[in-house]
């Protein structure tokens, strides 16, 4: 997708450039190998985002979809992430195919 006032830096984030109202797209399909709750957050800073959080219990080898779009202001320099985190130690499997997409994409000044 093409770059415009974002950076792909630290890896594995998207770095706000410019301030503004961003939207944010969100896409995991995830299983797992021992029964458990999985939360999975998209991130603002290292902070989960409440309106980007979702706690599921899943069950082994049963995928799970957790996706969603939210708009919210960004500055200069705030880092967007996501990060998967259970209760217990738990191998997590990702989908086939597209199996976790995140977008960010400015509207607003």
């Amino acid at each position: 997708m093409p770059l415009k006032n974002m950076a792909y830096s630290p890896a594995n984030s998207i770095t706000a450039v410019t301030e503004g109202v961003y939207e944010i797209n969100y896409y995991s399909n995830v299983s797992v190998a021992l029964g458990t709750t999985v939360t999975l957050a998209v991130r603002r800073n290292g902070v989960a985002i409440p309106q980007a959080t979702i706690a599921r219990a899943l069950s082994v080898g049963v995928g799970s979809l957790y996706n969603g779009s939210f708009l919210i202001e960004l500055n200069a320099g705030d880092v967007i992430d996501m990060a998967v985190s259970a209760l217990l130690a738990v191998g997590l499997t990702l989908g086939s195919g597209v199996n976790t997409t995140l977008t960010v994409k400015k509207i607003d000044n």
